[in-house]
């Protein structure tokens, strides 16, 4: 090899130095660049969160005892038909399912693992590993997963270390065996780990929806649930765009809520929305929200209803709790009252199509408590039919693209409902 001459060599080495200051000059600013992109996604509260006080009236309101005039769940028991639940993905802490087809797709658990399936069942290792930065105290977890209409990116709705809600999208380019590592659309600071929401779903327009509880506390202390400066007690309909900065902003035909509100929020007013899911014959939302000590309650909303407040903390479903029900809050289209083994709602697919002609059209469900499945026919006088079906801990329910219906149970995994062989 040629010897450099010394004016060569010092040319050479003098050009390096000048590139390593020049990086060590550049890298700083980048930093907090990067930061500071962050911060455009980022909402965090302008008020310090103080542990609740026991003497407060949220409080002292979450401790009464429930009204009578509360409806209670006495569903029908429908013990004939030929209905099964069979194992379909063996994985204990399972918690949300999509398909990319008929026989592939992915399944999360709570701790923040991702797995790929396919016909042969659960693949070995995870695609997705976020346990180093996924808290699972109380209400929290990996809690909601979608894929994007063109099927290029996956998205996961968890809560982080630090206890705030993160979006973030997953890049299908490279096939399911090797997601991205993900690119944050939005965070949320919450202020507690109970009633952080945490579900996903794109609507028909194929815009974003993302549910986010009030943030915890008895009786909703901190006022999130009518506070409509915060994504906290709301749902919130984004345009989302992984390959842009930044990566989302309120979504296009969002109502106006007015001077100083978040135009990302569709409809507020809600205690924790876990779960929800379109309707893909009429297009409306099915919104399920855990009720304080005594109602939980289900909303049928249409694109009529955006800008709809759905009362929590003046009211739970239409039991006045901080407030009474005034004409401008929206009504719950169904509720029934905590007892006789039931204490929180798990929504909810509606049936087309599926295993059994019992259930079509209806809302198929269950409560946490008890955990018998129900299906749910809504009209003038709404009536529900007990399925001899139970689950053990049940978290969600899913429509595969061939109109097949699968049970999540976060204690095994998940479960097809069909006809018994």
């Amino acid at each position: 090899m040629t010897r450099l001459s010394g004016t060569t060599r010092f040319m050479f080495f003098g050009f390096v130095t000048i590139a390593a200051i020049a990086i060590l000059q550049t890298s700083a600013p980048n930093s907090e660049g990067s930061i500071d992109r962050r911060d455009e996604i980022w909402w965090r509260s302008t008020t310090e969160t103080s542990t609740p006080s026991q003497d407060s009236r949220e409080f002292k309101l979450s401790n009464e005892p429930c009204p009578d005039n509360i409806p209670l769940l006495e569903p029908k028991q429908v013990e004939s038909i030929d209905l099964e639940l069979s194992l379909f993905l063996d994985l204990p802490g399972a918690i949300a399912l999509v398909f990319l087809d008929a026989k592939s797709g992915f399944v999360a658990d709570r701790n923040g693992l991702v797995y790929a399936f396919d016909s042969g069942g659960v693949l070995a290792e995870p695609v997705i590993n976020m346990t180093s930065d996924t808290s699972n105290e109380l209400d929290q977890g990996l809690l909601g997963m979608a894929i994007s209409p063109d099927m290029g990116w996956l998205y996961l709705n968890r809560t982080d270390l630090s206890g705030s809600s993160v979006v973030t999208a997953h890049s299908l380019q490279s096939g399911m065996s090797n997601p991205g590592e993900g690119v944050e659309i939005i965070i949320v600071d919450q202020p507690s780990a109970m009633h952080n929401g945490g579900d996903l779903a794109f609507d028909s327009e194929g815009r974003l929806l993302v549910s986010f509880g009030d943030g915890g506390g008895l009786g909703d202390p901190y006022g999130h649930g009518q506070n409509l400066s915060t994504p906290l007690g709301a749902v919130l309909r984004l345009d989302v765009n992984p390959n842009q900065w930044p990566p989302h902003k309120p979504a296009t035909g969002n109502p106006d809520h007015g001077p100083g509100s978040d135009p990302r929020i569709w409809v507020s007013g809600v205690r924790n929305p876990f779960r929800f899911s379109f309707d893909e014959t009429t297009g409306d939302l099915w919104l399920t929200d855990l009720g304080q000590q005594c109602v939980e309650e289900l909303n049928v909303l249409t694109s009529a209803d955006a800008g709809a407040n759905l009362g929590w903390n003046l009211v739970e479903g239409s039991r006045p709790f901080l407030g009474r029900d005034d004409s401008y809050l929206r009504r719950p289209d169904f509720e029934y009252r905590h007892g006789r083994g039931r204490c929180a709602i798990i929504g909810g697919v509606v049936v087309h199509g599926g295993p059994h002609p019992i259930l079509e059209g209806r809302y198929l469900f269950t409560d946490m408590c008890g955990a018998q499945l129900m299906a749910l026919r809504l009209d003038e006088d709404p009536s529900v039919l007990a399925l001899p079906l139970h689950a053990s801990h049940p978290v969600a329910f899913v429509a595969g693209p061939a109109q097949d219906l699968y049970l999540i149970d976060l204690a095994s995994g998940v479960w097809q409902i069909g006809l018994k062989e």
